[in-house]
């Protein structure tokens, strides 16, 4: 190479620099709020949108979720679900491809599907982001099997089904997620009549006896006589879910699954069985025991759910606790097909994301993700190409912002700030 064209080829550089940091050219329609807009929702093709976000929004979101055409093979007034299976595949690949990159390096991709695709969306999703870092795949029911769906042959359809992908396994940071149980879990029948006395002093007794001198019967059978089995169990559970902390159960624990240090206690337990014996674990529940069983309290699974104590459990890759009926006008907007509920994407949002994090919705369809993160304080960046973009989206934006919607999760959230609305 000449010095000549040495001298001259960093002015190249500095042009695809310059090219690499331009601001995509949308057309600003309104900004909704006061201050910077920065949550944005955009009126065009997604496609287009995505690639042209790469430079100025490359690894910023911490959840992406899309909710694409299922390809049920219908045609509704809003979209075409329409397309042979190899158009949809070509459609879906370069829009995975082009929200790749746009993803933190902590960040995951949750992507909602029926059965009719979901062979198709699991292979393009393992090849653009890596079957390695497929997190899970969870099962969503959506409804029962009832009316016209449950006299076609074969098993009646009724789920969904959500691919979560990370952009990184090892750096995707989950924030669990309990839900709450049905009824209570029976094995906790033990009282501990007082928790705060020293642990060598603990006394236990049944769960019923507390119960009934609580309610000022002698005894349960006698509780039970006059009130009868099922509303007595009734007052029983309520009770117990009101004094978690005095509710404990005996678990053996797993031998060969415990440290040195715990064996050498729970072998001491066993040989003194009316005695307590603990072992502290920092930053862990301590190791409680009582003739060699683990002493496990109820208040530690319990949360408040709609402000009233409840059992709760480890989120699974079931879910079955999301009602899909009744959503036809959440948020004010009725969609005709495929409309998701806001509960569904408040939990997406509340597993991958904190407050201020970013969430992306390339196919916004009726704005159910992006009302959803303003009420939760996330910062969201939605794109729709059909004209619901501004009949139906923008409108119930706007409500959220008010305040004024009343229906969904967190009704009569007004989140700060604004969001501004652009054509691409």
């Amino acid at each position: 190479m000449t010095l000549e064209a040495r001298t001259q080829s960093p002015a190249p550089s500095r042009a695809r620099s310059a090219k690499r940091r331009a601001k995509p050219a949308w057309t600003e329609l309104r900004r909704h709020g006061e201050g910077y807009a920065e949550s944005t929702l955009v009126h065009g093709d997604n496609l287009d949108v995505l690639r042209a976000m790469r430079d100025e929004y490359a690894g910023r979101f911490s959840c992406i979720y899309i909710d694409p055409p299922f390809n049920t093979g219908r045609r509704f007034e809003q979209y075409d679900d329409a397309r042979p299976s190899e158009a949809w595949v070509e459609m879906m690949r370069p829009r995975l491809e082009a929200m790749a990159p746009l993803l933190a390096d902590d960040g995951a991709l949750f992507a909602e599907i029926d059965d009719t695709q979901l062979a198709h969306l699991q292979l393009l999703c393992d090849r653009v982001f890596g079957a390695h870092n497929r997190v899970s795949t969870v099962t969503v029911v959506r409804s029962a099997a009832t009316g016209h769906k449950a006299i076609n042959a074969g098993p009646v359809h009724v789920t969904d089904f959500l691919l979560i992908y990370a952009r990184d396994r090892k750096k995707w940071r989950y924030r669990a997620q309990k839900r709450p149980r049905e009824g209570m879990d029976r094995a906790y029948g033990t009282w501990l009549d007082d928790p705060d006395a020293p642990r060598e002093s603990w006394t236990f007794r049944p769960l019923r006896s507390a119960a009934a001198e609580h309610h000022g019967y002698t005894s349960s059978r006698e509780a039970t006589r006059d009130l009868g089995a099922p509303e007595w169990t009734r007052r029983v559970e309520a009770f117990a879910l009101a004094h978690a902390r005095h509710v404990v159960r005996f678990a053996q624990p797993r031998y060969d699954a415990i440290a040195r240090a715990a064996q050498r206690l729970v072998d001491a337990s066993r040989g003194a069985p009316d005695r307590v014996m603990w072992m502290a674990r920092p930053g862990r529940p301590d190791f409680i025991l009582k003739g060699g069983n683990r002493i496990l309290f109820l208040a530690d699974k319990v949360a408040d759910v709609d402000g009233r104590p409840s059992v709760v459990e480890p989120l699974t890759n079931v879910w079955d606790d999301i009602p899909f009926q009744g959503i036809a006008r959440e948020g004010g907007v009725v969609f005709s097909r495929n409309k998701k509920p806001e509960r569904l994407l408040e939990r997406v949002i509340a597993m991958s994301t904190s407050p201020r994090d970013w969430v992306l919705d390339p196919f916004a369809g009726s704005g159910t993700t992006l009302a959803v993160a303003s009420k939760m304080g996330r910062r969201w960046f939605g794109i729709e190409s059909g004209a619901h973009a501004l009949t139906m989206c923008e409108p119930r934006l706007e409500r959220v912002l008010a305040g004024r919607d009343v229906s969904g999760v967190r009704p009569g959230a007004a989140p700060r700030g604004g969001f501004r609305v652009v054509r691409a």
